[in-house]
């Protein structure tokens, strides 16, 4: 049984790569991901700082300008469709990964008149909250009376039918023996 390979992905984030923030980069010890996860693993350090390979723990120094300059796996930029082998320009902004990009598709469908620049926040931050209070569902919290009436209904239930199968089994193995005639 031959398992169907599909496209190159981060091992950290587990995201196919592509040619702007999950664009694959390399480091010294062969290993390969995306910009998006080593920017979020450097966004502390300095240049010229040590961080550990996330999968060999071999320490890579943070080259000057941050991770998006660390050298590009060509081997995996040649399996792209050809209009996405040009990686896009990606910068670092305080928390944000920013890229001015066109529209990711092939030049003769659509003609790319304007550029966009795409933002990602790399830090979760009180500004931009995940969940505001309002989104969120209160759920009670029980008691200890409740909880305790649970528990009863459920042993009543258990002896309930418990007596209903002792029953049972009485009327099964004695109720044969009334019968002679």
């Amino acid at each position: 049984m031959e398992l169907e390979k599909g496209p190159p992905e981060c091992p950290v984030c587990f995201s196919a790569y592509d040619n702007a923030f999950k664009a694959p980069l390399i480091l010294p010890c062969a290993h390969t991901f995306c910009l998006e996860c080593l920017s979020r693993i450097c966004i502390f350090k300095k240049e010229s700082e040590v961080f550990p390979c996330p999968l060999c723990r071999a320490p890579v120094k943070v080259p000057p300008g941050g991770a998006s300059k660390l050298p590009t796996d060509l081997s995996i930029l040649s399996q792209f469709p050809p209009w996405k082998q040009n990686l896009q320009e990606v910068w670092l902004e305080g928390s944000k990964l920013c890229c001015k990009r066109k529209a990711d598709v092939p030049p003769s469908s659509v003609a790319q008149d304007e550029d966009t620049v795409v933002t990602i926040d790399l830090l979760w931050s009180a500004a931009h909250p995940v969940a505001t209070p309002g989104d969120l569902v209160a759920v009670p919290r029980q008691g200890l009376l409740s909880r305790c009436s649970l528990l009863c209904r459920n042993w009543a239930y258990l002896i309930w039918i418990s007596t209903f199968c002792l029953i049972l089994l009485f009327i099964i193995v004695f109720f044969p023996s009334y019968i002679h005639f």
